[in-house]
Parts: C-alpha cells; sequence; structure tokens
C-alpha cells in the first residue's frame, strides 16, 4: 500500500532517478504482483500521475469508459509528457489504479495546483474537457466535475470557461470562429 503518493523526494533521491525504461519495468512488475508501492513510483513525475488520474476520473464518469477515452488519455500523455506509447500505457495502467484506491480528488488536485504554473494549470483543464467530450458529448455530471476540479485547482472561473472553448473550438470549428 502507499504510504503518500506525493511525499517530498530527497535531494539524493532526485539524483537517482531511474530510466524511463527501468521506471516503467518497476512498475508493470509491481503492478503484476499487486505490490505497487511508493518506491516503484519513484522517478514518475507527480504531477504527470495525478493529471493522468483526473483524466480517467473524467473519461470514467459518465459510465462509459472506452477506447475513446483511452486513446485520447494516451495520446495527451505521449504529446504532453514525452512518452512512448508503452510508457504512456503504463501510465494509464498506473492511473487507473490510482483513481480505483482514491477516495477524492483532492490529492491530484492539490498536486497540480501547488506544482504547476497558471499556464500549465490551464492546459490540464482544456486536457480534462477534451477526454469529457471525447464521446462527443459533453454530459451534465462531466461539466459539473470538471468545473469543481478546475475550482480545486485555484483556476480563475474564465480560464475554465476558455479551456472547454478552445476544446469545442478543436471538434466544433465554427463555434471557434463564431459562425
Amino acid at each position: 500500500m502507499i504510504k503518500s503518493l506525493f511525499a517530498k523526494r530527497s535531494k539524493e533521491q532526485e539524483a537517482e532517478t531511474p530510466s524511463l525504461a527501468g521506471l516503467f519495468s518497476r512498475l508493470n512488475d509491481a503492478r503484476k504482483s499487486g505490490a505497487l508501492t511508493e518506491s516503484a513510483l519513484d522517478g514518475v513525475d507527480r504531477t504527470h500521475v495525478a493529471a493522468a488520474v483526473l483524466m480517467v476520473e473524467v473519461a470514467r464518469l459518465d459510465t462509459d469508459y472506452s477506447g475513446h477515452e483511452t486513446d485520447r488519455i494516451c495520446s495527451i500523455m505521449r504529446r504532453e509528457f514525452g512518452m512512448s506509447l508503452d510508457q504512456a500505457s503504463e501510465l494509464l495502467n498506473t492511473a487507473e489504479e490510482r483513481h480505483e484506491e482514491a477516495y477524492t480528488n483532492w490529492l491530484f488536485t492539490k498536486t497540480i495546483k501547488e506544482k504547476a504554473g497558471m499556464a500549465e494549470r490551464a492546459r490540464v483543464m482544456e486536457h480534462l474537457w477534451d477526454i469529457a467530450y471525447a464521446d462527443g458529448e459533453l454530459h451534465e455530471l462531466e461539466a459539473d466535475l470538471l468545473l469543481r476540479i478546475g475550482q480545486s485547482m485555484e483556476l480563475p472561473e474564465s480560464e475554465r470557461i476558455k479551456a472547454l472553448e478552445r476544446v469545442f473550438a478543436k471538434r466544433v470549428p465554427e463555434l471557434g470562429t463564431g459562425s
């Protein structure tokens, strides 16, 4: 069991950060054995884990957790976190497990709020809206959750709405042009 997913790491631990290949191998081994521990997560950017868990939360909210959402999550992780497909898949698996264990989104939004700047938080918000809209519909529960997550990350309401507008503009070009 994880003592603290978001515990601060010592300078020695930071200096000993393993390669991504080794890291994901350890994560996979730990996941398979059912003994995913904090040491298995050494070297994982806590903000990436937190963002991935929130993406899974949004994708599962409408009870239609499908390939559309998982593909979108992996695509965002590959593009934004610079991961290979295998690495993104491993982080997705880890995020799904963390989601199952999480009682609230508080730890994840707190991590992002404390470690990410305003622009990065707005980008996370945009990705969350993108995941929510991956199935072509924005459900009321999804919108409510995302507005609360944005508030928890201390993202101004105007930025939360702008993030949603950017997603709609990409998905439905006529909305973005004012037509």
